[in-house]
């Protein structure tokens, strides 16, 4: 990995976890462009989202924006599908057509995605169809190495889960364990491996985690992010649909 290339994943670690993800898709987006290896890019995307989201998620619990009760039957709901899709044998191909169209639909949620206001007080209460759609989350994220929090963020605004923070927080815990489970089955039923050349990868998102989520805005807008997100996103997309249709 080049200099250029590591410094282009602090930036995108340290705007996203200032929001409380993991810059999972936009990762995965990047890596798919310069390699073709599908385990290459899978095993070192969710290293990322692990890396970045659980200095997150230590910044969110020592701030008590967790709700921890209605964020576990979330999980209880994702990790068994999560484990499942990992545990699948793909080719190169068929994983790279998988993660063109989950791009292009996480590019459209964010394209469309719009914020609600919520007490931060209110009683937090999961809506029915959050636990089938977690369900469905975890295995896209198995499959493709996407966190799934630009997936969930979105449901959680529209059922007024909770306010920003909450949501930020639960999106955020929700990539770090769906990140984890993924990394563990690549492991042992794929034998994946971290390979040296992602250690600058490495090293470069867990400085940018760890200074934006400490920070409560970046620079620029988080409109302005989104849409120079969902752009590069559904590029990607499209690309990789084209050469590997």
């Amino acid at each position: 990995m080049t200099i250029f290339n590591s410094i282009v994943f602090f930036f995108i670690a340290l705007v996203y976890s200032s929001a409380g993800f993991g810059g999972g898709s936009l990762y995965l987006a990047m890596l798919s462009q310069y390699s073709g290896s599908e385990s290459f890019v899978r095993f070192t995307g969710l290293s990322c989202n692990t890396v970045v989201t659980a200095s997150g998620s230590i910044q969110f619990q020592l701030k008590k924006w967790i709700e921890w009760k209605s964020l576990s039957l979330l999980l209880l709901c994702s990790v068994p599908l999560c484990i499942w899709s990992s545990s699948w044998h793909l080719t190169s191909k068929t994983y790279f057509i998988a993660l063109g169209f989950c791009l292009l639909l996480a590019g459209i949620l964010m394209l469309f995605q719009k914020k609600t206001s919520v007490n931060e007080k209110a009683v937090i209460k999961n809506a029915w169809y959050l636990y089938p759609a977690s369900a469905v989350i975890g295995l896209l994220s198995g499959l493709t190495g996407i966190g799934g929090g630009v997936y969930l963020s979105p449901l959680l605004h529209l059922s007024l889960w909770g306010s920003a923070k909450h949501i930020s927080a639960a999106s955020c815990v929700f990539i770090l364990v769906n990140s984890i489970v993924g990394l563990v089955t690549q492991y042992y039923v794929h034998d994946g491996r971290l390979q040296y050349e992602a250690l600058w990868l490495l090293v470069a998102v867990f400085a940018g985690g760890l200074v934006g989520s400490k920070l409560s805005s970046s620079i620029l807008s988080q409109k302005t992010v989104r849409l120079i997100t969902v752009l590069l996103i559904i590029f990607a997309s499209l690309r990789i649909l084209y050469k590997h249709l």
